[in-house]
């Protein structure tokens, strides 16, 4: 007995049409880096493809191989730092300028395989991680155009803060990519700035593309739940064995739990080889139907222990949620504010022993 994810295909359709029903004429490019937040790649981006999407973002060269090898037919944005072998360039595949360097090995290698490379600037408009410095945009748009070794098809940034509608640090690097597209005189450039938060709190400054990543998986970005988002994915682990006990007992490694009166307790096959945080550990809980139960004692690599005694019902529990599914309290949204953490560390943690199914 295993635990489980259970992908929800229909709701990440549902995710992207709302999405596109609070925008304009704005086109998604659905994030699909690391794993598809642990959803799995390639069937995310199979059923994005069956549903008029067109092009997804990834963040290295093995998720761009991993979705050529499959054949499916998208574009795939490149977000991060160029770096060309023969098997990814590809007429499909967009790559991101962050500097002047990068036209010199662009045109270096395109050269000796006489290849134009699709590509896009990102400029550093303030979050001082990819991206080149404003000074630098003018000269390199210029290279790049002249370039015969380059199709400059966009330019873009990103918000360091997009979930904040009150952060001044935002209207600043929105006002800095305002300058930047004002450098732009060619019509076929397009423009692209906002995540999935950007697309709720800032719906001014769309553009032509958004890139949303969150969302499309059914958590709102702005920490309170939309529940316009629906949850793609829920997380569940079997109960293995149930045990009473005693006023006294001491649960798990490090004895962290004491049994303050007699309890009856269940064993669930999940730990934190599974994708469970270790800081679920006597502050966390699971979730059956309306119930929820806590988590008693440090999690395992393979099992946790909760706290059934409040169960009263004739049916026997066979499967408990760890984060997803119908309960609202279930939602990563309020698991993460609780932990005081983002809901992307748990999506992206889940391990490869937990099996993925799709629905």
């Amino acid at each position: 007995m295993n635990s489980e994810v259970r992908i929800n295909l229909n709701h990440l359709i549902n995710n992207v049409n709302y999405l596109k029903s609070i925008m304009s004429n704005s086109e998604i490019y659905p994030v699909i880096k690391s794993n598809a937040y642990g959803h799995g790649t390639l069937k995310i981006a199979q059923k994005l493809s069956e549903n008029e999407i067109k092009t997804v973002c990834v963040a290295t060269c093995n998720e761009i191989v991993e979705i050529i090898n499959s054949n499916i037919k998208l574009n795939i944005f490149h977000l991060g730092k160029i770096f060309l072998k023969k098997n990814i360039m590809q007429k499909n595949v967009v790559f991101t300028i962050n500097s002047i360097n990068d036209i010199k090995y662009i045109n270096s290698v395109c050269k000796k395989n006489n290849y134009v490379l699709r590509c896009h600037i990102k400029v550093d408009t303030g979050m001082r991680r990819l991206g080149c410095e404003m000074i630098d945009f003018c000269d390199i748009y210029k290279l790049a155009l002249k370039s015969k070794y380059i199709k400059l098809e966009g330019v873009y940034s990103h918000l360091s803060s997009a979930d904040n509608k009150n952060s001044k640090h935002n209207s600043k690097q929105i006002n800095n990519f305002k300058k930047i597209v004002n450098q732009v005189k060619e019509s076929n450039i397009k423009f692209h700035l906002l995540n999935s938060a950007g697309v709720f709190n800032y719906k001014d400054y769309l553009y032509d593309f958004v890139r949303p990543g969150l969302s499309i998986y059914g958590i709102s970005p702005n920490k309170k739940v939309n529940n316009n988002l629906k949850p793609v994915m829920e997380f569940l682990a079997p109960i293995i064995l149930h045990k009473q006990i005693k006023k006294g007992d001491k649960i798990g490694y490090g004895c962290s739990f004491i049994a303050k009166k007699n309890m009856k307790m269940a064993i669930v096959q999940c730990g934190y080889g599974d994708g469970v945080p270790i800081e679920f550990s006597n502050r966390g809980q699971v979730f059956y139907e309306d119930f929820q139960f806590p988590i008693i004692g440090r999690v395992s690599m393979d099992l946790i222990c909760i706290d059934i005694t409040k169960y009263n019902q004739k049916k026997n529990i066979d499967k408990v949620t760890i984060w997803g599914g119908k309960n609202k309290y279930s939602r990563l949204e309020y698991i993460a504010n609780k932990f005081n953490t983002i809901p992307y560390v748990y999506l992206t943690r889940i391990s490869n022993r937990v099996e993925r199914k799709y629905v």
